[in-house]
Formats: C-alpha cells, structure tokens, sequence
C-alpha cells in the first residue's frame, strides 16, 4: 500500500511539473484579447507620455465616457493586448519581431 502511494505521488508530481513547463508555450500560442478603438488610442497615447494620455481622456470625456481611474485599472492588460497583436501580426508577416521595453 505504502509503495502504491509514493507511485500516486510521484505521478501527481511528474502531472504538475509537466503541465507548468508547458505552460509559457502554449500561452504563447494562445490567441489575443481584441482591443477596440478607444482602447488602442488609450494605449498609443499612454506610449506618448502621462500628459498625452491625460489631454487624450480630457478632450474625449465627452465622447468615450472614460476617466483616469478606468484607465489606470485597465492599461497594463490593455498594453499587453496590443503588443501581443502586434507580435502576432508581425509573425504572419514574416518580419522580424522587434519589442520596445519600457526602460523603468
């Protein structure tokens, strides 16, 4: 019985360890989140600067009903949306992939 359990274990352990090495990869191939307009303007003017973004949200509150708040919840994984579509476009492409990093 002692031997059947540590097999068990060392089974669940060998599962586990195989599924977070694969993980990344099949993250990888995973298709990306769509951004709308809005959402795309957000993020090329949060790459311009604080004030860009800050001016962008002030001229269109009207408009687009966002406010800093939503914004500052929301950007990461917005960024993260738009770099992964470019990547994925640029992979159907055949360019190279090039990434700015932010220098923080």
């Amino acid at each position: 019985m002692n031997a059947f359990v540590r097999c068990l274990a060392g089974t669940a352990c060998g599962a586990v360890l195989s599924v977070s090495l694969a993980g990344p990869a099949v993250a990888a191939d995973a298709p990306c989140k769509a951004l709308g307009y809005v959402q795309k303007r957000v993020v090329q003017k949060a790459d311009q600067g604080i004030d860009a973004l800050r001016d962008y949200v002030f001229i269109t509150r009207g408009i687009h009903q966002l406010d800093m708040g939503e914004i500052a919840v929301s950007l990461d994984d917005w960024r993260a949306s738009a770099r992964c579509a470019k990547l994925a476009a640029e992979r159907a492409s055949g360019e190279p992939v090039a990434l700015a990093t932010d220098r923080r």
